[in-house]
């Protein structure tokens, strides 16, 4: 999992046709973890900020959704293959 409190300094984009792929690059991620990080905004999302500020808080929530998630995967991805009794 990536240190708390990582700064990532913005990189570039990719207009796509549904929105745009915003690239990151953490510069110390950590022994084993990704350095390049990319947030996905859709139309309606990029249509929604009306401020630096607002961008900010879409990314952030984003990226911080992407930080758990990888640390989940971890422990989730040794489940794969397995049977589960419901």
């Amino acid at each position: 999992m990536l240190k708390s409190n990582v700064t990532m300094t913005f990189f570039g984009y990719e207009v796509q046709d549904t929105g745009i792929n915003l690239h990151f690059l953490c510069p110390d991620p950590g022994a084993g973890e990704n350095s390049d990080w990319y947030v996905f905004l859709t139309d309606a999302e990029v249509a929604s900020i009306t401020s630096l500020a607002t961008a900010r808080t879409l990314v952030t929530t984003k990226l911080n959704r992407k930080f758990r998630a990888a640390s989940i995967a971890t422990k989730l991805d040794q489940l794969i293959g397995q049977s589960v009794v419901i």
